[in-house]
């Protein structure tokens, strides 16, 4: 697929939904970095700073906006010779769609903080280059293997690492302590099962019958298709085919049961709203005592525990045939076709980011999970998830984690599977026939990636 092509694609997309980003497919031979892979970054001629960009998202509630800038500041004061400059983009959709544009006027970014699910979307493009060098001569295996294995899992591809784990994540379920112990419930649930009875026990209706207060919350609106994933792969099978990015099992019995659990969980067992249910709010609505569950990224933690005013208990997702849930959440990635200069100042920022004491710090001040293990020896974040324990759940869930939907033309698949559950929560479709059209659209488009 062309890059042309590629960005009109996903601004397309990017118009019409406010969600994640998308992947691509890796090319046969890795493109090599354009400039020299020093880890050094010299600062430019005459003794002015290398000037870089740093483009990201923020795709949770809270000021991270705020908290990257003020990171940038700090790693500029503490670099005289480099100065980055930080550009909030949007959500993952609208990030993905400018360093492709950028990158097809000629302009690229220099460093992104993409959904990591992107991996064929960029690689496909040929918009980024592999690291493995840049990696070498910052610790190698010590410096790469220190990331937990399920970040990891869509950072790598073809014997290449393309990207460095940053803000990462899993779904979790979160829960008002208060109401449980109110409600004479010991524990978090840990079925499909106890999660019903216990979302009926919290649901409170007043004296006309009027929902004041819903069981569960469980977001269905945007990027509709991640969330859908924790339930499919709960159910026995991944909506995709990580192996190659060319395949989906969308309309799999799996889907279809996920589906239908979403459906019921208003029309049959009255627990949730009805039709699609906002992401965006939930948190928010939560903590306000809204829900007394909800199913959100622990992206949100940290916004949630200073918002709530009860105990807020964080847990494993329910299972159903198994645990599950998808990785989600951002890498960074050093675009293609930057000078030397750029690319050894966007490794160091890399560098910087993505140390131990830096990824602690992100994981307290954000709630996302901090993908190096040795960030979890640090006293900072020993000191913090002893205080709020909440913090460890997302981190211990990873060996239940499976990869975010991350195909070729990653935008659009994400696009049908996400209108498809729509199409299912609203009543236009019913379950099975709305995801076999998913299905079908989908394999057609990446029909042209089979080998």
């Amino acid at each position: 697929m062309s890059l042309f092509k590629l960005v009109a694609s996903l601004a397309c997309i990017a118009a019409l939904v406010g969600c994640t980003s998308a992947p691509a497919a890796a090319p046969t031979s890795a493109p090599q970095p354009a400039a020299t892979t020093s880890s050094s970054a010299p600062a430019a001629a005459g003794g002015a700073p290398v000037e870089i960009s740093l483009h990201y998202p923020v795709g949770v509630s809270g000021p991270l906006a705020k908290i990257i800038d003020g990171y940038m500041a700090e790693f500029n004061q503490q670099n005289p010779g480099i100065k980055v400059t930080p550009v909030y983009d949007g959500d993952y959709v609208s990030v993905a769609a400018k360093v492709l544009q950028l990158a097809q006027a000629g302009t690229p970014a220099d460093v992104a903080i993409v959904n990591a699910a992107a991996i064929y979307q960029l690689t496909d493009a040929s918009a980024v280059i592999p690291l493995d060098d840049l990696i070498a001569q910052s610790g190698g295996d010590a410096y790469i293997n220190d990331f937990y294995p399920a970040f990891l899992a869509n950072s790598q591809m073809g014997g290449h690492t393309w990207s460095i784990p940053f803000q990462r994540s899993t779904l979790v379920l979160y829960y008002n302590k208060d109401l449980f112990q109110q409600a004479g419930i010991a524990n978090a649930p840990q079925t499909w099962d106890e999660m019903i009875q216990d979302a009926q026990k919290l649901q409170q209706k007043d004296g006309s019958g009027n929902v004041t207060r819903y069981g569960v919350g469980f977001p269905s609106s945007g990027t509709a298709y991640w969330e859908f994933q924790a339930l499919a792969i709960e159910s026995g099978q991944n909506v995709y085919d990580n192996n190659a990015g060319n395949k989906v099992f969308f309309n799999a019995p799996a889907s279809v049961q996920a589906l239908q659990f979403m459906i019921d969980l208003n029309k049959k067992y009255d627990v949730s709203p009805p039709g699609a249910v906002n992401w965006d709010t939930l948190p928010s609505d939560f903590a306000a005592g809204k829900y007394g569950m909800i199913y959100h990224s622990t992206g949100s933690l940290t916004s949630v525990l200073k918002s709530a005013q009860f105990n807020v208990g964080v847990a494993i997702l329910p299972k159903n045939q198994q645990f599950g849930t998808p990785t989600g959440g951002g890498n960074m990635y050093i675009m293609k076709g930057i000078p030397a200069d750029h690319q050894a100042a966007a490794w160091k920022l890399i560098q910087w980011l993505s140390s131990p004491e830096r990824e602690a710090q992100w994981s307290i001040d954000s709630g996302y999970v901090a993908p190096r293990k040795s960030a979890y020896d640090t006293a900072a974040l020993k000191d913090y998830t002893t205080k709020y324990p909440q913090a460890l759940v997302a981190r211990d869930q990873l060996q239940y984690a499976q990869n975010e939907l991350g195909t070729h033309e990653m935008v659009q698949i994400q696009k049908f599977l996400s209108d498809a559950i729509q199409a299912g929560i609203t009543g236009e479709s019913a379950p099975q026939d709305a995801l076999n059209q998913a299905q079908q659209s989908a394999t057609q488009v990446l029909s042209q990636y089979q080998t």
